[in-house]
Protein backbone atom coordinates (compact mmCIF):
# COMPACT_ATOMS: atom_id res chain seq x y z
CA UNK A 1 0.00 0.00 0.00
CA UNK A 2 1.31 3.45 -0.91
CA UNK A 3 1.57 6.00 1.90
CA UNK A 4 2.69 8.91 -0.25
CA UNK A 5 2.13 9.48 -3.96
CA UNK A 6 3.51 12.44 -5.89
CA UNK A 7 2.22 12.88 -9.45
CA UNK A 8 3.53 15.27 -12.14
CA UNK A 9 4.72 17.83 -9.59
CA UNK A 10 6.04 21.05 -11.18
CA UNK A 11 7.00 24.48 -9.85
CA UNK A 12 8.69 27.48 -11.44
CA UNK A 13 10.43 30.43 -9.77
CA UNK A 14 10.49 33.22 -12.33
CA UNK A 15 12.53 31.90 -15.24
CA UNK A 16 13.78 28.86 -13.32
CA UNK A 17 11.93 25.57 -13.70
CA UNK A 18 12.83 24.06 -10.31
CA UNK A 19 10.73 20.90 -10.73
CA UNK A 20 9.26 19.39 -13.87
CA UNK A 21 6.71 16.55 -13.74
CA UNK A 22 8.16 14.78 -10.70
CA UNK A 23 6.40 11.48 -9.96
CA UNK A 24 7.32 9.17 -7.09
CA UNK A 25 5.72 6.68 -4.71
CA UNK A 26 6.60 5.75 -1.13
CA UNK A 27 5.02 2.49 0.02
CA UNK A 28 4.24 1.35 3.54
CA UNK A 29 7.37 0.77 5.72
CA UNK A 30 9.73 1.65 2.85
CA UNK A 31 12.80 3.86 3.07
CA UNK A 32 12.94 5.66 -0.27
CA UNK A 33 15.93 7.74 -1.33
CA UNK A 34 15.80 10.99 -3.33
CA UNK A 35 19.27 11.84 -4.59
CA UNK A 36 20.87 14.11 -7.16
CA UNK A 37 23.49 16.86 -7.60
CA UNK A 38 23.28 20.17 -5.75
CA UNK A 39 20.51 22.30 -7.22
CA UNK A 40 18.66 19.31 -8.67
CA UNK A 41 15.42 20.25 -6.89
CA UNK A 42 15.38 17.79 -4.00
CA UNK A 43 14.61 20.23 -1.18
CA UNK A 44 12.15 22.04 -3.43
CA UNK A 45 10.33 18.72 -3.83
CA UNK A 46 10.23 18.32 -0.04
CA UNK A 47 8.85 21.85 0.36
CA UNK A 48 6.09 21.09 -2.15
CA UNK A 49 5.25 17.76 -0.50
CA UNK A 50 5.11 19.22 3.02
CA UNK A 51 3.17 22.35 2.04
CA UNK A 52 5.80 25.09 2.35
CA UNK A 53 5.55 25.66 -1.41
CA UNK A 54 2.42 25.50 -3.54
CA UNK A 55 3.24 23.61 -6.77
CA UNK A 56 2.10 25.03 -10.10
CA UNK A 57 0.85 21.63 -11.25
CA UNK A 58 0.65 18.10 -9.92
CA UNK A 59 -0.76 16.33 -6.88
CA UNK A 60 0.43 15.10 -3.48
CA UNK A 61 -1.68 12.22 -2.14
CA UNK A 62 -1.33 10.90 1.41
CA UNK A 63 -3.07 7.57 2.10
CA UNK A 64 -5.58 8.22 -0.65
CA UNK A 65 -6.32 11.85 0.29
CA UNK A 66 -5.24 14.79 -1.87
CA UNK A 67 -3.17 17.04 0.41
CA UNK A 68 -1.52 19.19 -2.29
CA UNK A 69 -2.87 22.46 -0.85
CA UNK A 70 -2.88 21.43 2.82
CA UNK A 71 -0.70 23.77 4.96
CA UNK A 72 2.34 22.41 6.86
CA UNK A 73 0.84 22.51 10.36
CA UNK A 74 -2.15 20.44 9.28
CA UNK A 75 0.11 17.93 7.53
CA UNK A 76 2.14 17.64 10.73
CA UNK A 77 -1.05 16.80 12.61
CA UNK A 78 -1.92 14.22 9.93
CA UNK A 79 1.39 12.40 10.41
CA UNK A 80 4.02 14.19 8.34
CA UNK A 81 7.36 14.52 10.13
CA UNK A 82 10.22 16.46 8.61
CA UNK A 83 13.80 17.57 9.18
CA UNK A 84 15.41 20.46 7.32
CA UNK A 85 18.67 21.05 5.48
CA UNK A 86 19.42 23.91 7.88
CA UNK A 87 18.77 23.04 11.52
CA UNK A 88 15.84 25.08 12.84
CA UNK A 89 15.72 24.39 16.58
CA UNK A 90 15.69 26.99 19.39
CA UNK A 91 19.41 27.48 20.00
CA UNK A 92 18.97 29.27 23.36
CA UNK A 93 16.94 26.40 24.86
CA UNK A 94 18.18 23.07 26.15
CA UNK A 95 17.96 19.77 24.33
CA UNK A 96 15.15 18.62 26.64
CA UNK A 97 13.18 21.83 26.13
CA UNK A 98 13.41 21.48 22.34
CA UNK A 99 12.15 17.90 22.47
CA UNK A 100 9.24 18.93 24.70
CA UNK A 101 8.40 21.81 22.36
CA UNK A 102 8.33 19.39 19.42
CA UNK A 103 5.46 17.56 21.15
CA UNK A 104 3.24 20.65 21.43
CA UNK A 105 0.69 19.34 18.91
CA UNK A 106 0.01 16.35 21.22
CA UNK A 107 -0.43 18.40 24.41
CA UNK A 108 -3.94 18.17 25.86
CA UNK A 109 -4.00 21.31 28.04
CA UNK A 110 -4.69 24.84 26.78
CA UNK A 111 -2.73 28.08 27.15
CA UNK A 112 -4.70 29.25 30.20
CA UNK A 113 -4.01 25.97 32.01
CA UNK A 114 -0.34 26.24 31.17
CA UNK A 115 -0.16 29.75 32.67
CA UNK A 116 -2.05 28.79 35.83
CA UNK A 117 -0.32 25.44 36.30
CA UNK A 118 -1.93 22.69 38.31
CA UNK A 119 -1.65 18.96 38.78
CA UNK A 120 -2.89 18.11 35.29
CA UNK A 121 -0.26 20.30 33.65
CA UNK A 122 2.49 18.92 35.89
CA UNK A 123 1.49 15.34 35.07
CA UNK A 124 1.53 15.99 31.34
CA UNK A 125 4.85 17.82 31.55
CA UNK A 126 6.38 14.78 33.23
CA UNK A 127 5.02 12.59 30.43
CA UNK A 128 6.57 14.91 27.82
CA UNK A 129 9.92 14.77 29.60
CA UNK A 130 9.76 10.97 29.85
CA UNK A 131 9.12 10.67 26.13
CA UNK A 132 11.97 13.08 25.41
CA UNK A 133 14.32 11.02 27.58
CA UNK A 134 13.32 7.85 25.74
CA UNK A 135 14.14 9.47 22.39
CA UNK A 136 17.48 10.73 23.68
CA UNK A 137 18.38 7.24 24.88
CA UNK A 138 17.33 5.77 21.55
CA UNK A 139 19.61 8.19 19.66
CA UNK A 140 22.50 7.99 22.12
CA UNK A 141 22.16 11.64 23.17
CA UNK A 142 21.41 11.26 26.88
CA UNK A 143 24.60 13.07 27.91
CA UNK A 144 23.53 16.31 26.18
CA UNK A 145 20.02 16.35 27.73
CA UNK A 146 20.46 19.56 29.73
CA UNK A 147 22.90 21.39 27.43
CA UNK A 148 22.02 24.44 25.37
CA UNK A 149 21.44 23.55 21.74
CA UNK A 150 23.58 26.46 20.54
CA UNK A 151 26.73 24.86 21.95
CA UNK A 152 26.39 21.48 20.20
CA UNK A 153 28.27 20.27 17.13
CA UNK A 154 26.49 20.31 13.78
CA UNK A 155 26.43 16.53 13.55
CA UNK A 156 24.81 16.30 16.99
CA UNK A 157 22.29 18.96 15.99
CA UNK A 158 21.25 16.94 12.93
CA UNK A 159 20.75 13.87 15.10
CA UNK A 160 18.78 15.91 17.64
CA UNK A 161 16.61 17.30 14.83
CA UNK A 162 15.77 13.72 13.92
CA UNK A 163 14.74 13.22 17.55
CA UNK A 164 12.46 16.28 17.38
CA UNK A 165 10.83 14.86 14.26
CA UNK A 166 10.28 11.54 16.04
CA UNK A 167 8.70 13.41 18.96
CA UNK A 168 5.85 14.47 16.68
CA UNK A 169 4.87 10.78 16.29
CA UNK A 170 5.08 10.80 12.49
CA UNK A 171 3.56 8.28 10.14
CA UNK A 172 5.80 9.28 7.23
CA UNK A 173 9.19 10.87 7.94
CA UNK A 174 10.92 13.16 5.43
CA UNK A 175 14.63 13.57 6.16
CA UNK A 176 16.63 16.29 4.39
CA UNK A 177 20.34 15.32 4.45
CA UNK A 178 20.31 13.80 7.96
CA UNK A 179 24.00 12.78 7.79
CA UNK A 180 25.21 16.33 7.00
CA UNK A 181 28.08 17.23 9.32
CA UNK A 182 28.78 13.60 10.24
CA UNK A 183 31.88 11.55 9.53
CA UNK A 184 31.80 8.15 7.77
CA UNK A 185 31.47 6.18 11.01
CA UNK A 186 28.70 8.43 12.33
CA UNK A 187 26.87 8.13 8.98
CA UNK A 188 27.11 4.35 9.20
CA UNK A 189 25.64 4.45 12.73
CA UNK A 190 22.87 6.74 11.50
CA UNK A 191 21.96 4.19 8.81
CA UNK A 192 21.66 1.48 11.44
CA UNK A 193 19.49 3.77 13.59
CA UNK A 194 17.15 4.49 10.68
CA UNK A 195 16.67 0.77 10.09
CA UNK A 196 16.02 0.26 13.81
CA UNK A 197 13.53 3.15 13.89
CA UNK A 198 11.60 1.71 10.97
CA UNK A 199 11.36 -1.62 12.74
CA UNK A 200 10.51 -0.19 16.16
CA UNK A 201 7.95 2.42 15.09
CA UNK A 202 6.72 1.09 11.75
CA UNK A 203 7.90 4.25 10.02
CA UNK A 204 7.83 5.07 6.32
CA UNK A 205 10.65 7.38 5.20
CA UNK A 206 11.60 9.58 2.27
CA UNK A 207 15.27 10.49 2.44
CA UNK A 208 17.36 13.19 0.73
CA UNK A 209 21.01 12.28 1.10
CA UNK A 210 24.38 12.99 -0.53
CA UNK A 211 26.23 10.24 1.33
CA UNK A 212 25.86 7.50 -1.27
CA UNK A 213 26.94 4.54 0.95
CA UNK A 214 24.18 5.48 3.40
CA UNK A 215 21.59 5.55 0.60
CA UNK A 216 22.74 2.19 -0.75
CA UNK A 217 22.69 0.56 2.68
CA UNK A 218 19.25 1.67 3.93
CA UNK A 219 17.02 2.51 0.95
CA UNK A 220 14.60 0.06 -0.64
CA UNK A 221 14.11 2.23 -3.72
CA UNK A 222 15.85 5.32 -5.10
CA UNK A 223 14.79 8.23 -7.30
CA UNK A 224 17.41 10.44 -8.96
CA UNK A 225 16.73 14.08 -9.79
CA UNK A 226 18.80 16.20 -12.17
CA UNK A 227 17.91 19.77 -13.19
CA UNK A 228 14.44 19.35 -11.68
CA UNK A 229 13.58 16.27 -13.72
CA UNK A 230 13.50 12.60 -12.83
CA UNK A 231 16.66 11.10 -14.31
CA UNK A 232 16.35 7.50 -13.10
CA UNK A 233 14.64 5.27 -10.55
CA UNK A 234 15.09 1.74 -9.27
CA UNK A 235 16.67 -0.46 -6.65
CA UNK A 236 19.92 0.86 -5.12
CA UNK A 237 21.99 -1.79 -6.94
CA UNK A 238 20.54 -0.61 -10.27
CA UNK A 239 21.01 3.09 -9.53
CA UNK A 240 24.60 2.50 -8.40
CA UNK A 241 25.59 1.32 -11.88
CA UNK A 242 23.17 3.38 -13.98
CA UNK A 243 25.35 5.13 -16.62
CA UNK A 244 23.43 8.41 -16.60
CA UNK A 245 23.48 8.56 -12.79
CA UNK A 246 27.20 7.83 -12.74
CA UNK A 247 27.79 10.64 -15.21
CA UNK A 248 25.45 13.20 -13.64
CA UNK A 249 25.78 12.51 -9.92
CA UNK A 250 28.48 10.11 -8.79
CA UNK A 251 31.28 12.00 -10.52
CA UNK A 252 32.25 9.34 -13.07
CA UNK A 253 31.68 8.98 -16.77
CA UNK A 254 28.93 7.02 -18.42
CA UNK A 255 30.15 4.31 -20.85
CA UNK A 256 28.68 6.28 -23.75
CA UNK A 257 30.54 9.39 -22.65
CA UNK A 258 33.81 7.46 -22.36
CA UNK A 259 33.37 6.00 -25.83
CA UNK A 260 32.80 9.48 -27.23
CA UNK A 261 36.11 10.69 -25.77
CA UNK A 262 38.26 7.88 -27.25
CA UNK A 263 40.45 9.11 -30.11
CA UNK A 264 39.87 7.42 -33.46
CA UNK A 265 42.81 6.58 -35.82
CA UNK A 266 41.66 9.32 -38.18
CA UNK A 267 41.64 11.90 -35.36
CA UNK A 268 45.09 10.77 -34.22
CA UNK A 269 46.50 11.18 -37.76
CA UNK A 270 44.95 14.63 -38.04
CA UNK A 271 46.41 15.66 -34.67
CA UNK A 272 49.89 14.50 -35.72
CA UNK A 273 49.68 16.34 -39.05
CA UNK A 274 48.56 19.61 -37.48
CA UNK A 275 50.70 19.49 -34.31
CA UNK A 276 52.97 22.51 -33.77
CA UNK A 277 55.73 22.10 -31.14
CA UNK A 278 55.73 24.77 -28.42
CA UNK A 279 59.06 26.67 -28.68
CA UNK A 280 59.17 27.62 -24.99
CA UNK A 281 58.88 24.00 -23.76
CA UNK A 282 62.22 22.44 -24.73
CA UNK A 283 61.46 18.91 -23.36
CA UNK A 284 58.32 18.76 -25.49
CA UNK A 285 60.23 19.89 -28.58
CA UNK A 286 62.83 17.14 -28.06
CA UNK A 287 60.09 14.54 -27.69
CA UNK A 288 58.50 15.72 -30.93
CA UNK A 289 61.86 15.43 -32.71
CA UNK A 290 62.29 11.90 -31.39
CA UNK A 291 59.01 10.88 -32.98
CA UNK A 292 60.18 12.10 -36.42
CA UNK A 293 63.63 10.42 -36.29
CA UNK A 294 63.79 6.61 -36.86
CA UNK A 295 67.22 6.47 -35.16
CA UNK A 296 65.88 7.92 -31.94
CA UNK A 297 62.65 5.94 -31.89
CA UNK A 298 64.19 2.75 -30.43
CA UNK A 299 65.49 4.35 -27.19
CA UNK A 300 62.16 6.14 -26.79
CA UNK A 301 60.34 2.79 -26.78
CA UNK A 302 62.73 1.26 -24.23
CA UNK A 303 62.31 4.08 -21.72
CA UNK A 304 58.83 3.05 -20.52
CA UNK A 305 60.02 -0.57 -20.04
CA UNK A 306 62.88 0.57 -17.80
CA UNK A 307 60.55 2.77 -15.82
CA UNK A 308 58.09 -0.08 -15.30
CA UNK A 309 60.89 -2.42 -14.20
CA UNK A 310 62.03 0.02 -11.52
Amino acid sequence: MSVLEVSDLSIRFGGLQALQDLTLTVNEFEIVGLIGPNGAGKTTAFNCITGFYKPDTGRVVYRGTDVTRTPPHKKAAMGFGRTFQNVGMVKSSTVLENLKTAQHARVRYDVASALLGGSRVATEERALAAKADAILELLGLTEVRDLRVGGLSYGTLKLLELGCALATEPDVLLLDEPSSGMGPEESHQLGERLLDLRKAFGLTMLLIEHHVPLVLSVCDYVYVLNFGRLLAEGRPSVIQTHPEVVAAYLGGEAPEALAATEETPEEAALDEATAVPAPRKQPVAKKAAAKKSPASSAPAKKAPAKKAAS
